[in-house]
């Protein structure tokens, strides 16, 4: 017996499945993440194609059968993707999904992710472009936190040291001081928001997540 659910989903992901097939993962703002099938939709013709592009919101209802999901409807709500063509901002944007992809599981229901997963893509989509370093970071902070692998950035992870603080430990998780300074396996830190993104990513890559 078949059972279907609609809501609002970022999608996270295509590919094609198949032949004529396209298997999409979702994020949805009730359900979770959800992987479905799209029946037909790399055909030319087919209407669904074009609303299962990654990087956007959209409307759909999904038909759980004995062999997984199936994308009855898919409708754009409101696609992330600016026209200026920034490819840096397209590259951010695809970083904060892929995280969502492999730090969840399937139909584990997170409203708070999809709230912090989508307000992310939409400071990202507004941004300035050269306030992307920035927002990136924040945006990935804010979903580090989520996952709880924020790194400690105030004081030594070390000896708890305010100051003189030096490099990066994505292994210990946040900044060494002076004191406490190993070479390896950490990297250089100046306490700067453009740079955020490059500690947290690098913590987050130690992880297996990024």
């Amino acid at each position: 017996m078949s059972a279907t659910l609609t809501d609002y989903a970022i999608v996270l992901s295509r590919e094609a499945w198949r032949e004529a097939d396209k298997r999409v993962v979702f994020f949805t703002q009730h359900h979770g993440k959800i992987d479905g099938i799209a029946i037909g939709a790399h055909k030319i013709r087919s209407k669904l194609a074009g609303h299962l592009e990654p990087l956007r919101i959209a409307q759909v209802m999904l038909a759980k059968g004995k062999q997984g999901y199936k994308i009855a409807q898919c409708v754009t709500h409101h696609n992330f993707i600016r026209t200026d063509a920034v490819l840096e901002r397209t590259k951010m944007m695809g970083a904060l999904v892929r995280l969502a992809r492999r730090a969840t599981e399937n139909e584990h229901k997170d409203e708070e992710l999809y709230s912090l997963l989508s307000g992310g893509l939409s400071n990202l989509e507004s941004a300035a472009a050269q306030e992307l370093p920035r927002v990136y970071g924040n945006c990935l902070l804010d979903l580090a936190h989520h996952f709880g692998y924020a790194p400690m950035l105030g004081q030594c992870v070390a000896c708890g040291d305010e100051q003189n603080l030096l490099r990066f430990s994505p292994h210990l998780g946040g900044v060494i001081c002076a004191k406490e300074v190993v070479l390896e396996k950490t990297m250089p830190y100046k306490a700067d928001d453009a740079l955020l993104h490059t500690y947290v990513g690098a913590l987050l890559t130690w992880r297996g997540l990024f």
